[in-house]
């Protein structure tokens, strides 16, 4: 697989049709997905076979606070894998190649994604830990405490906060 890594405002508009059309496929029927404005991503990670997109995912590079203190999240969101092609290793693949990306960028850095329960197993194979901290995001609304799942990227394991505030929409 190869894997080709863009900001999302330099994509042609064919390509951001077709990953905006497999949001709306694979996540346009949940709930929580349904009840929410979404923060459109800054990064995209497409997996790619023989020309053919077969998984991708984006990334929120966002400035955002952590107990009070400012903090650089870089935030995965929307990470989708054809169903015929899944189960082989590639969104692993993916998701490797966006932590090092992000590692990259910058180093004082710290992952963050939302996810559903099952999702879970997935992510702490691949070095994510859940949060068990309060997530606050912003709404048209106004705030609004995040009601599920969110994990953090934190490789040094050294991250004890109790509250994070994305400072902007949810990823």
């Amino acid at each position: 697989m190869r894997i080709e890594t863009h900001l999302v405002t330099d994509l042609p508009a064919d390509i951001k049709q077709e990953l905006s059309d497999r949001v709306a496929t694979e996540f346009g029927d949940v709930p929580i997905v349904r009840e929410h404005v979404w923060a459109e991503p800054t990064w995209a990670f497409l997996g790619l076979i023989d020309d053919h997109l077969v998984t991708f995912l984006n990334i929120v590079d966002r400035n955002a606070r952590a107990d009070d203190a400012p903090v650089r999240l870089f935030g995965l969101n929307n990470v989708i894998t054809d169903p015929q092609h899944r189960r082989k290793g590639y969104s692993k693949q993916l998701n490797q190649s966006a932590i090092g990306f992000m590692t990259e960028k910058d180093p004082n850095a710290f992952g963050f994604l939302f996810c559903a329960d099952d999702l879970i197993p997935f992510y702490t194979r691949l070095g994510w830990r859940k949060y068990q901290g309060e997530v606050t995001v912003s709404q048209p609304s106004g705030d609004k405490l995040w009601p599920s799942n969110a994990m953090l990227y934190d490789p040094a394991n050294t991250v004890s906060w109790k509250t994070v505030h994305l400072c902007g929409l949810p990823w």
